[in-house]
């Protein structure tokens, strides 16, 4: 620890209320070295939390002084204080507060996006932050496709990804259970031994305060106590006391909550450009198909490029799938991509087939011509059945093809970080 990154001298925040105006924080007096692991304790009401607006920049104080890193906060205007805010600190929050659509990587990369930091250097320190709290297998895992825990791992990862000197979280732990809790703790108190990141925890929880070097109690919007731990709680060690997981728990807690089994039946969004990817595919098998027909058959042939491209665009999809997902795609994302792209396909080839421009297309609607009302609506029929027969095909290919193009994820080490959370 060396010299101060957070200095408060006297500062006090007033809010004004219909009943008259409340005093939040009074005369708080406060030195933060760098590399310190602060716990704020205090019960609801206590001040802690407008403490904890007035550090991360959120808000000024009424009156007071405030210093980050030798800046004074209360003196400059919103965008310093956001700038601030990027730079220096990174924020962790008891709801993760993680975009639900998008990849882990790209919720990490987000900071970073506002920083306008290029996309391969951003590409690169997102990758390394997951990695640094033991995610590296899950970066192109969607928030519905982890647990709790491996989510907070993800906030964390995006509060690094700025590599900022303090690390401010807000009841990390309010939403975890014991043992992810302590999963939590522990990699918050390897990053402060192993990178000297300063890391104040607000908390209402004096068991979890009780892992920090330092607790500082308010109440009624003052210090009133400002303990330093010199044998703070170990929570890897902890953790290790613990009993061993039910390993029936994941099933366990799926059955108690049919929305998580409900998610992790859905799996994540497909990603609009797996069609496009398709597509490409699609046509590329057709050129296949045709060279094939021509220069080794030696017939011309409609089939055997449709073959070629409906296997290549299926191999393709599964094998983007495999890779964005990072495990075979779940039966019902196979289904939506069967289903969506036979639609589409059809929604594309239609109108060419219709007006004439689609190869073999000619004949067929001058058969069309002859038919009366009932064999139009027939060929109507069977036009149907032939697309749910085609998606059908595609998903079965899909289910057959996924499995072998997918990632094989490295299961982690019994005690290594992430391994149950």
């Amino acid at each position: 620890m060396e010299s101060a990154l957070i200095t408060l001298r006297r500062v006090e925040k007033d809010y004004e209320s219909g009943a008259g105006t409340v005093r939040a924080l009074r005369e708080v007096d406060l030195e933060i070295k760098q590399g310190e692991f602060v716990a704020i304790v205090g019960t609801s009401g206590s001040g802690k939390s407008t403490l904890m607006n007035i550090l991360g920049c959120l808000d000024r104080p009424t009156r007071g002084v405030y210093e980050l890193g030798g800046f004074d906060v209360g003196a400059r205007g919103s965008d310093a204080r956001a700038i601030l805010r990027n730079r220096l600190i990174g924020f962790i929050f008891q709801g993760f507060n993680l975009l639900p659509r998008t990849t882990a990587l790209e919720n990490v990369e987000l900071p970073l996006v506002y920083r306008g930091v290029g996309t391969r250097e951003r590409r690169q320190w997102a990758t390394e932050a997951l990695a640094a709290v033991g995610l590296g297998d899950r970066v192109h895992h969607t928030p519905n496709q982890l647990s709790g825990g491996q989510q907070q791992r993800v906030a964390i990862a995006r509060a690094l990804v700025t590599r900022p000197p303090m690390l401010l979280a807000d009841e990390p732990t309010g939403n975890l259970d014991t043992r992810t809790s302590l999963e939590v703790l522990a990699l918050l108190q390897n990053l402060n031994r192993e990178r000297g990141i300063t890391i104040i925890l607000v908390t209402h929880e004096h068991d979890i305060a009780a892992c920090a070097s330092r607790v500082i109690t308010f109440r009624d919007g003052r210090i009133v106590t400002d303990v330093v731990q010199t044998v703070p709680l170990d929570a890897a060690v902890e953790l290790k006391a613990l009993p061993p997981p039910d390993q029936g728990g994941a099933q366990g807690s799926e059955d108690a909550d049919p929305a998580l089994a409900a998610r992790r039946r859905l799996g994540g969004p497909i990603p609009a450009v797996l069609y496009v990817t398709m597509a490409v595919a699609g046509i590329g098998g057709v050129g296949l198909g045709v060279a094939y027909a021509s220069l080794v058959l030696g017939v011309p042939s409609t089939w055997v490029p449709a073959g070629f491209g409906f296997a290549l665009e299926t191999v393709f999809g599964a094998w983007f799938g495999g890779k964005r997902f990072g495990r075979p795609l779940t039966s019902d994302q196979r289904t939506r991509v069967a289903l969506t792209y036979t639609l589409l396909a059809a929604c594309v080839l239609g109108p060419m087939f219709a007006v004439g421009v689609l190869p073999g297309s000619k004949p067929l609607l001058n058969r069309l011509a002859e038919l009366s009302s009932g064999g139009v609506l027939a060929a109507l029929g069977v036009t149907a059945f032939g697309l749910a027969a085609v998606a059908l095909a595609r998903y079965l290919l899909i289910s057959l093809v996924s499995p072998l193009v997918a990632p094989v994820a490295v299961p982690s080490k019994p005690g290594a970080a992430g391994g149950h959370a």
